[in-house]
């Protein structure tokens, strides 16, 4: 058993590993066709004799007594010294074995791929983890595995001893996507402890009581480990995006409880018991926080039944917010009321002539804001005329800043994870052995790179022949697109590899911020005379593998039924794009559609070979067997595994092998012999290097990855456009269809999803259409009223516009640093827009819900008391629920701001999302204590006259009855 599969033995125990990749044993049989030809034997008779003695036979079962035996006849081929002596041929002038016409030896196959890492070519294993997979648990199962081939005693060392190697063998893993998956949790872990203390913090500046807060944060732990119980429970894995989730649900979960208890201590104030304040004040607004939990709720419905890998990302931040809000309204209603009656007191008035600090002012400053707030908001309804211009003005501002502001959408985040890879496309027909000297020009340029982070692992010591490398900083000087000077980056690992007439490259830098520093470090490798003719551009690998070769490309397929005018179509669309973007983001496929592959075709002669009573089989048997090798699939048992067979020629490492080929004698069934080039003619020719087929037709495919910072959106309206100017030019031919797909369709599938496909009808039915449908028919089933829910969601486009804010200011951030990752409004950030359509209509609820009670004569502590006029209700009810109002954005701010603020692995998934809903919190709240008092005074009002119009009917139809009797 060879090390290659003692190796792949101890990975099958393995979950999740996919595919490995090495060079396989095989046994070849070499034959001499001198020999072969001088004895009459043809290559039909060769080839059939060692085929029809190299099978195995059932015989069933027979009965023998009581039990039935297997029969088996035994005929595969075992050991090299039988096959050696395999009789070919029999007749009068003797026996011919195989020997005696071929060598047989045990060998490898040929080579048909390499790797090379950081300058050392080696073996490799790649593994694909398994769809439902646990990429963690796999990656530590892999790490655990190379431990023990590692040991002293594990196999490495013991299959070295084997065969007398002069130290030992080791396996080196220099890729692990595992690490950023870790990372990326750290981080977001961490943002949910600083988030939990800010929001904490926040609550001091208005309670100041440690106790209030206590009982207030009692809430947070219990939400976020009952969402977590609840997620398992449904199946879901915790992952970067759940914990996202559960990051932005921190501060989300206390609002309810901060009504709760700002009720609460609202009731101790006006003298009442703890345990009294404590039910009056929760039932007060149960019912209240029951509507702003269910509007959180309802909305994610719609998006739970979106189907794409973005709506698995919407799923699993969605359900993680929903599991810890349906729960903190349990613990807000039942456990914060029992808690307040045990440790809530007014605090003592004991120190309070003492100077005051500047957390008591800030402490004040928020204490009296709902004073001044309601004498404004008093201002502002106090005629039609004032009323009239606050609605227009909020109403201009709003929309002309969400025209301004809305950016086009993008997909996915690309992400910023530590590897970058570059793509290689050699002219057709690169050997491999000419691929390896390309190879070894760009390790050439690197090598300094690698060099400057030290040895990875002992073969570079022994292969270099000194301790350690060059420890002088060697790094070569970069320009930048931007024209920006700096060194090029340390490289933890290199590697270059090619396969299938293809070849990439790949980098780990050692600082996970340099990832885009390696992006250039590779296109100065691969300038000019170090990969001439060569066609190259280098890519952070995406989180995200949505399409072409980078992950993020966009999918441009010419179809047509002519070839011809397909490959002349794709050339023009390519040297347009790369007119426009540079050659850096432009992949055809087929690789070289525009380069043929020269191509020996040999052609039999048919007149010739009817002559000589052969057929065409016999010459291609000939041109296999003295080419590549003709090949008898799993045809011979190499320790415990079933090889193939190489019949080939001995031939076929001359100098000058297509002349050999042709002057390769053949045996005819007449026992002549005659050459190659006599049964058949050879002609070269140029071909196509590979046909692709899309819809039954031909096809040419451009991967089109967009520059960074480039919005999908944009990048599909500029192909588009060079489309439409490239059939109006006639450089491509009517007859050729043109289809987007990759990343392009995806962002079209979930664009239809979300916001419909353009049509009234299409938008009706969209995802956040009906989001904003169930809101509204829960708040009117709520209020019984079909007015004020329309009040309350005034709210949604204020909200919109601070997100569209929120976006713009990070997106502007990311574009000055050139080591943040661009922040465009991807698919993710919409679901952003989707919280604050239930989040923003809470603060709103609080309003009207106060309102109503007080103008129909509810007391704060639920007795009848004196109904308030319109105006005096809206002003008292601005007035006792702006501190609430602040103190759950500001926790709610304070919770999310970590997620959009520290940078780090995984924070591209949410930044933007975070942005969103905090801007969106800010921006609606303030304008919400203005706007939604303004228009529900108004609606108050016309309500009243409405109903004084029909008392006045009324009153009027009683006199008139009176009068008739």
């Amino acid at each position: 058993m060879t090390l290659y599969y003692a190796c792949v033995r101890a990975w099958s125990v393995l979950k999740g590993c996919l595919k490995v990749g090495a060079r396989e044993r095989e046994l070849q049989i070499q034959f001499d066709p001198v020999a072969l030809a001088n004895r009459g034997i043809t290559y039909a008779e060769f080839i059939n004799a060692i085929q029809v003695n190299n099978q195995n036979y059932s015989g069933g079962k027979l009965q023998d007594g009581k039990n039935d035996i297997r029969v088996r006849a035994v005929g595969r081929f075992t050991d090299i010294n039988v096959i050696k002596k395999l009789v070919i041929r029999r007749d009068q002038t003797g026996v011919v074995y195989l020997e005696d016409v071929a060598s047989v030896t045990e060998s490898y196959k040929e080579l048909t791929d390499w790797v090379r890492a950081r300058g050392i070519l080696m073996p490799f294993f790649n593994f694909q983890l398994q769809y439902g997979a646990n990429l963690l648990e796999t990656m530590t199962e892999i790490k655990a595995e190379i431990r023990r081939l590692n040991a002293s005693d594990g196999l490495l060392a013991q299959h070295a001893k084997k065969i007398g190697v002069n130290g030992t063998f080791e396996l080196i893993q220099p890729w692990d996507s595992s690490t950023y998956v870790e990372r990326a949790i750290d981080l977001v872990q961490s943002n949910i402890l600083i988030g939990g203390l800010l929001a904490t913090l926040t609550l001091l500046l208005f309670l100041r009581s440690f106790r209030t807060i206590g009982v207030i944060a009692i809430a947070i732990p219990i939400s976020v480990i009952a969402s977590v119980v609840v997620l398992v429970s449904l199946g879901r894995s915790i992952n970067i995006v759940s914990l996202a989730g559960m990051a932005f649900a921190v501060g989300m979960v206390i609002d309810n409880a901060i009504v709760v208890i700002e009720n609460i201590f609202r009731h101790l104030e006006m003298g009442k018991k703890p345990w009294r304040a404590s039910i009056d004040g929760a039932k007060e607004v149960a019912s209240a926080v029951f509507a702003s939990t269910l509007t959180t709720l309802v909305v994610f419905l719609p998006i739970l039944f979106i189907q794409d890998s973005a709506g698995q990302l919407f799923r699993d931040i969605a359900l993680a917010i929903m599991a810890a809000v349906s729960i903190s309204f349990i613990v807000s209603v039942l456990v914060i009321p029992a808690a307040a009656s045990s440790f809530l007191r007014l605090p003592s008035k004991a120190g309070q002539d003492k100077p005051k600090s500047k957390v008591d002012k800030v402490s004040g400053f928020f204490n009296a804001l709902p004073g001044q707030v309601s004498r404004l908001v008093e201002k502002l309804i106090a005629s039609w005329k004032s009323r009239i211009i606050v609605v227009v003005s909020f109403a201009l501002l709003t929309f002309a800043g969400i025209w301004a502001l809305i950016p086009p959408l993008d997909y996915l985040p690309k992400g910023n994870r530590n590897a970058v890879f570059g793509v290689l496309i050699p002219p057709p027909g690169y050997s491999l052995d000419q691929m390896q000297t390309i190879a070894k020009r760009l390790e050439g340029s690197i090598k300094p790179a690698w060099e400057y982070t030290g040895d990875k692992f002992v073969a570079e010591a022994k292969i270099r022949g000194t301790e350690k490398p060059d420890p002088s900083d060697r790094r070569p000087e970069l320009t930048t697109m931007s024209g920006e000077k700096i060194t090029a980056p340390a490289l933890e690992h290199y590697f270059v590899v090619a396969m299938g007439g293809k070849m990439f490259q790949g980098a780990l830098p050692e600082n996970e911020v340099t990832a885009v520093d390696t992006i250039d470090l590779f296109n100065y490798a691969t300038y000019g005379a170090q990969a001439p003719d060569v066609i190259s551009f280098a890519f952070q690998f995406p989180l995200f593998l949505n399409g072409g070769t980078t992950g993020s490309a966009i999918k441009i397929d010419l179809v047509g039924d002519d070839l011809d005018l397909v490959s002349q179509s794709a050339t023009a669309l390519m040297f347009k794009l790369m007119g426009k973007f540079g050659p850096y983001g432009v992949v055809p496929e087929p690789a070289n559609f525009l380069l043929p592959t020269p191509e020996l075709r040999v052609t039999p002669d048919d007149e010739r070979l009817q002559e000589m009573g052969m057929n065409r089989s016999d010459v291609g048997m000939a041109v296999a067997a003295n080419g590549d090798g003709y090949i008898l699939v799993r045809g011979f048992e190499i320790g415990g595994e079933l090889k193939d067979i190489k019949i080939i020629s001995q031939q076929g490492n001359v100098d000058a092998p297509l002349d050999a080929l042709m002057q390769t004698p053949v045996a005819t069934p007449a026992g002549n012999v005659v050459d190659l080039e006599n049964i058949a003619r050879l002609e070269r020719v140029q071909v196509a290097d590979q046909i692709k087929h899309a819809d039954r037709q031909r096809a040419v495919t451009l991967q089109f990855t967009p520059p960074n910072g480039m919005a999908m959106e944009d990048a599909i309206a500029t192909i588009n456009a060079m489309v439409e100017e490239l059939r109006t030019a006639g450089a491509i031919n009517p007859i050729v269809d043109i289809n987007l797909s990759g990343s392009a369709g995806k962002l079209n599938d979930i664009k239809q999803a979300l916001m419909g496909d353009g049509t009234i009808s299409g938008f009706l039915m969209s995802s956040l259409f009906l989001a904003l449908v169930v809101v509204y028919l829960v708040m009117a089933v709520l209020f019984q009223n079909w007015l004020y829910p329309v009040v309350i969601m005034v709210t949604v486009p204020l909200a919109t516009l601070g997100g569209f804010a929120g976006l713009a200011a990070v997106h502007n951030y990311s574009l000055i640093d050139r080591y943040t990752p661009i922040q465009n409004m991807d698919v993710l950030t919409i679901i952003g827009f989707v919280i604050l359509a239930g989040v923003v209509v809470n603060n709103a609820i609080l309003i009207v819900h106060q309102a109503i009670n007080l103008l129909k004569g509810r007391s704060d502590d639920g007795a009848l008391t004196t109904a308030l006029t319109p105006q005096q209700a809206v002003v008292e009810s601005v007035k006792s629920r702006v501190r609430p109002i602040l103190m759950s954005t500001l926790t709610s701010v304070g919770g999310m701001l970590p997620l959009v603020l520290m940078p780090g692995a995984g924070s591209e998934l949410y930044r933007g999302l975070g942005a969103v809903v905090v801007g969106g919190l800010l921006v609606s709240t303030i304008f919400t204590m203005f706007l939604v008092p303004v228009i529900l005074s108004m609606i108050f009002e016309i309500k009243g006259r409405k109903q004084q119009t029909a008392d006045d009917g009324l009153e009027v139809a009683e006199l008139a009855i009176a009068e008739n009797k």
